[in-house]
């Protein structure tokens, strides 16, 4: 009898790709996809477990399917399995135990994870970082980094199966490489010289790996066939919060690596993450860290209010009131919103090449230039189209653009 399973993914690209290995595998086997748990023999939820309200909602996640096989996955299953008593749950980070746990085989080859004409590629698991508050390092281990071959080949069939964008994905993409000697400049160069008409994304670096390979980096992100967009967490503008946060770096080393690539690579754009209400912060801090927005001016911005994750360090230090939390998320997103819609605003009456990577809202696309603004444009384009548009509008976080 044929096994059909269903697979829920949540949080993180990784666990995109950690999907996709099962996916590869069950139909390896024999097995089918389902495509609505009513249908499937077995339910796949591939959870996250990044903060305390996550993992409360990957709960009533996982409580949804009475009656029917649940083997739950991801890193709640690793971080916090006292938590899933009463539920099957595997032991391990990635695909690999899931499919164990089925009885299947793993598939050969890296697996894809494809959404329209975006590919997801898993280039590494695991982090060299040390940070207080996280629990996903202590799920994930330590960098293990997949052979280059591998990923070129895996990039090769994305794109011969239709793929206009590659996402290489991992804990640490700056930390590629830190365990085999060959770093993330060179893996890069290999997939750009790849024929076919594709962009790379980088997936998020750590200031602290990715210090040592500037020059590189530089000149990876000046390829053609590669966005000039980095994702680089800061997480606090105070040095004095870094420090408890076991990142190691000052806000001034920080911001010297962001000038650094804006004085490299021309019209580069930036995300960052920030972490408001962290143990002991104090107003004095968290005005360093509206600082540290004002003068780097990322693109994007993720904000999430502390909350503390058993096993870590920062668990048992003294938490800021939630209200507080709260409070300075709002001030915090306010004020992006606020340098974004500046910046944005200055786009308008441009002219640039776009990449239409997926569906936007009915009879609209959405699409990205050479530095990953996102720019909507009013007219059903097939995915995968290469536009020149002329921006007529500026949003707070998005483009619009009308084709030329």
């Amino acid at each position: 009898m044929t096994m059909r399973v269903y697979i829920e993914t949540y949080g993180c690209t990784a666990n995109e790709a950690d999907s996709a290995g099962i996916r590869d595998a069950v139909l390896a086997s024999g097995g089918a996809i389902a495509s609505s748990p009513e249908e499937a023999d077995v339910i796949v939820v591939n959870t996250c477990a990044v903060t305390g309200h996550t993992a409360n909602s990957m709960l009533r996640a996982v409580s949804r399917f009475p009656g029917k096989r649940v083997l739950v996955a991801g890193c709640l299953a690793v971080a916090e399995p006292g938590r899933l008593k009463g539920y099957e749950f595997v032991d391990g980070p990635g695909s690999l135990p899931v499919v164990r746990a089925l009885g299947l085989r793993p598939e050969a080859g890296l697996s894809i994870a494809m959404t329209g004409r975006t590919a997801t590629i898993k280039i590494a698991e695991g982090c060299n970082g040390q940070c207080s508050y996280c629990i996903v390092r202590l799920v994930r281990g330590r960098i293990r980094s997949t052979p280059a071959p591998d990923i070129v080949e895996a990039a090769r069939r994305a794109i011969a199966e239709g793929a206009s964008e590659l996402f290489l994905t991992s804990q640490d993409s700056g930390a590629y490489g830190l365990d085999t000697g060959v770093r993330l400049p060179t893996l890069i160069r290999s997939i750009a010289s790849l024929p076919g008409n594709f962009k790379v994304r980088i997936g998020m670096m750590n200031p602290f790996s990715i210090a040592d390979i500037l020059p590189d980096m530089v000149d990876v992100l000046n390829h053609p066939k590669v966005y000039r967009f980095a994702h680089i967490p800061v997480q606090s503008g105070s040095d004095r919060i870094l420090k408890l946060m076991q990142r190691p770096y000052t806000e001034q080393e920080y911001s010297a690596i962001i000038s650094r690539l804006r004085a490299g690579v021309p019209g580069i754009t930036f995300s960052t993450d920030y972490i408001v209400g962290f143990p002991t912060e104090t107003e004095a801090d968290f005005r360093l860290t509206l600082e540290d927005l004002r003068t780097n001016r990322p693109l994007k911005v993720n904000i999430t209010r502390f909350s503390p994750r058993p096993g870590t360090p920062a668990a048992a230090m003294p938490d800021v009131l939630e209200r507080t939390k709260k409070e300075r998320s709002r001030m915090l997103t306010a004020l992006h919103h606020e340098v974004t819609s500046h910046d944005l605003k200055e786009a308008v009456g441009s002219r640039r090449s776009v990449l239409v990577s997926e569906k936007g809202k009915p009879g609209t696309v959405i699409a990205r230039d050479p530095s990953y603004n996102m720019v909507v444009i009013e007219e059903d384009l097939p995915l995968g189209t290469v536009a020149n548009v002329e921006i007529s509008a500026a949003k707070t976080t998005y483009l619009i653009g009308r084709r030329i």
